[in-house]
């Protein structure tokens, strides 16, 4: 490692270091930065997406297309970014065409890391997960089921200490060959290969341990992720443990609802936005606060360093009373109508439901789909933790009292992104297009608070190393 790297390390208080793979906007990322690992090298293939993890974390960009040749280093582009630095390299393209000559390349000219005497900590990655998907089409044998190689081809590659792998809970039932939950098996049994150069063994791959729901850990969400860690199997002393929970029954603390995560920001209407923020004089609670802190970058303890990155403030993307991605949706007049109708803890299946029971149906019928989904058009409801957000979020989760769908600022606090993030791209954009909107972006990341539970568990496991 560079001499500069160690410095900056010093300096920010980082551990460790990590390749961030399917890094998306950057929530696992965030939440490793938050436990003291920090990624130097990112992959992402989505445009929009790749702005975002730059722009918020100052990550310079390798764009990928520009690279002639894949399989050589000579090459006059991928020698301009072999420069001594400490800056992260987000590398915009397919991670089918980074090679591990290129990986290994950049990590000794640019960080001075080599994969014989010292190595990466942690390889990190979450394959895009529609195939595994339950709402997904789950189509036997799609090529994204295989993607999740390339985590363990770039991990075997620097002989990183650690590998973790996050996906669906759809994963644990995805058939291959036509056998029910082989595929959750595959890649377990891909990680423990004796036969490969560098072999890892797994924590654990029991189904309720793995499993982690994310309102457990301070998220207001009810999400449930997979989580497989991997460890390398000459390090006998690494024993990795699994999070406990922190939140909601039987502990000390209960779930942060959404209300507690949202009712502080400021109230726009449809169509509306604003870029100031005004802190409230007082909290609804405890939980609250301490929510409100981390997203505002107010929160500094030992353990957690949420404070806001110096490089949005030296270029005034972010001020103390600034809040951005917060405009309300701009709603038709029908979507409006249907809206008012559905109440307080309420979604567009129950309120069908209701208009139904009392005969009043005929008079709003027109206002719905043909297809009535259970998932669409639901309110938060106060006291609870949101539901799952999703790339869909924006016809999915409705404002608790609002008559409109909530907020890309409002879906990131959701997700426990802090204010400070800055999210690149459209605000509405056609589902699947190579341009990801606000809204998918951030449906598709791993919750910050959650990539930071398992980041300190991590971290805790390597310092028995050190031991």
């Amino acid at each position: 490692m560079n001499s500069s790297l160690k410095e900056r390390m010093k300096k920010e208080k980082y551990s460790l270091v990590s390749i961030d793979l399917f890094s998306g906007p950057g929530g696992l990322c965030t939440g490793f930065k938050w436990a003291g690992i920090l990624p130097l090298i990112a992959v992402e293939w989505t445009d929009t997406t790749v702005e975002t993890y730059s722009v918020s974390h100052n990550a310079e960009v390798f764009e990928l297309s520009e690279y002639a040749s894949e399989s050589s280093v000579d090459d006059e582009y991928l020698k301009s970014f072999m420069n001594e630095s400490t800056q992260s390299l987000v590398i915009h393209g397919d991670i089918n065409l980074v090679s591990s000559k290129m990986i290994k390349a950049l990590l000794w000219t640019r960080y001075g890391i080599d994969s014989v005497n010292e190595t990466v900590d942690i390889v990190s990655g979450g394959a895009p997960c529609e195939s595994f998907s339950i709402a997904g089409t789950r189509t036997a044998n799609d090529e994204r089921d295989d993607l999740f190689s390339n985590i363990l081809r770039i991990s075997r590659t620097v002989k990183s200490k650690m590998i973790l792998f996050e996906n669906v809970k759809g994963m644990f039932s995805k058939a291959k060959n036509g056998v029910k939950g082989a595929i959750f098996q595959f890649i377990c049994d891909s990680f423990e290969d004796s036969g490969a150069d560098v072999v890892y063994r797994l924590a654990s791959r029991d189904a309720g341990t793995v499993l982690l729901k994310a309102s457990d850990y301070g998220v207001p969400q009810l999400r449930e992720r997979l989580f497989l860690v991997g460890i390398r199997n000459d390090l006998k002393n690494v024993k990795f443990e699994y999070p406990e929970k922190e939140y909601g029954p039987g502990t000390d603390k209960p779930y942060v609802t959404s209300e507690e995560a949202i009712a502080d920001l400021p109230i726009v209407q449809t169509g509306e936005e604003t870029t100031v923020y005004e802190k409230p004089s007082a909290f609804i609670s405890e939980n609250q606060k301490h929510f409100v802190e981390i997203m505002r970058g107010e929160y500094v303890d030992e353990n957690l360093n949420a404070m806001v990155p110096k490089h949005l403030i030296e270029t005034g993307l972010y001020r103390k009373n600034s809040i951005s991605s917060h405009k309300g949706p701009g709603h038709i007049k029908r979507k409006k109508e249907l809206l008012s109708l559905i109440k307080e803890n309420e979604s567009m299946k129950s309120t069908f439901a209701k208009l139904t029971e009392d005969g009043t149906i005929d008079q709003y019928r027109h206002l719905f789909p043909n297809i009535i989904y259970g998932s669409r058009n639901r309110r938060l409801i106060k006291d609870e933790p949101s539901f799952t957000v999703t790339s869909h979020c924006l016809d999915e989760i409705l404002h608790q009292t609002l008559d409109r769908s909530i907020t890309p600022r409002e879906a990131a606090r959701l997700q426990s992104f802090p204010d400070w993030y800055q999210f690149a791209g459209p605000y509405v954009q056609f589902h699947g297009s190579k341009i990801q909107d606000k809204y998918e972006q951030i449906g598709d990341a791993i919750p910050p608070l959650l990539a930071y539970a398992m980041g300190k568990k991590m971290v805790e496991a390597l310092k028995q190393e050190e031991k």
